[in-house]
């Protein structure tokens, strides 16, 4: 999910780029190649590793935000249940409990999602950094004067395809 909204990313940064360059190299004869970034992407380890290490930090806060969800549908299931037998005050106290609890589950469960966000943030943009400096090394020795993200392409032949060189540079 956040690879794809990063992909969307850096491909509009490279159209706007694309644009802007474009009456430059319309004019002088450049040597213009493209990189598929979603293909870069999906073949790096280092994506899956984040996801992974995501996965498992995250496994003992979703635990935490299961069992508090639990408690919340343990204490309405008893409020449905025993509701007609407990005094209106214990009725109401019952109620309050829950909707605490309720707002509780809510700050918890975003601050998680904020706090996850943030640390993969973090780790995909180390890999951008990682993949731009890819490009820049493989574009420079071979020649390339502009190399655009393959998203931003209306046609070009395969012949100016970089994303198997970036991909055996990572590597």
């Amino acid at each position: 999910m956040i690879v794809k909204k990063l992909m969307k990313v850096a491909g509009l940064s490279l159209v706007v780029l694309t644009a802007s360059l474009t009456a430059t190299a319309a004019q002088a004869a450049q040597k213009i190649g493209y990189v598929n970034t979603a293909k870069i992407f999906q073949t790096m380890p280092q994506v899956q590793a984040v996801e992974k290490k995501l996965e498992k930090s995250g496994k003992d806060k979703k635990a935490e935000l299961d069992k508090l969800k639990k408690q919340i549908d343990a204490k309405v299931d008893k409020l449905k249940r025993d509701g007609q037998l407990m005094s209106a005050s214990d009725v109401d106290n019952a109620k309050i409990d829950i909707q605490s609890m309720q707002a509780k589950l809510e700050v918890k469960a975003k601050t998680y999602q904020a706090d996850m966000n943030k640390v993969r943030q973090e780790e995909m943009k180390k890999i951008d950094s990682q993949i731009k400096e890819a490009i820049d090394k493989v574009a420079k020795a071979q020649g390339y004067d502009l190399v655009v993200n393959a998203q931003a392409l209306v046609y070009a032949t395969s012949s100016t395809d970089l994303t198997d060189a970036i991909i055996k540079e990572l590597k």
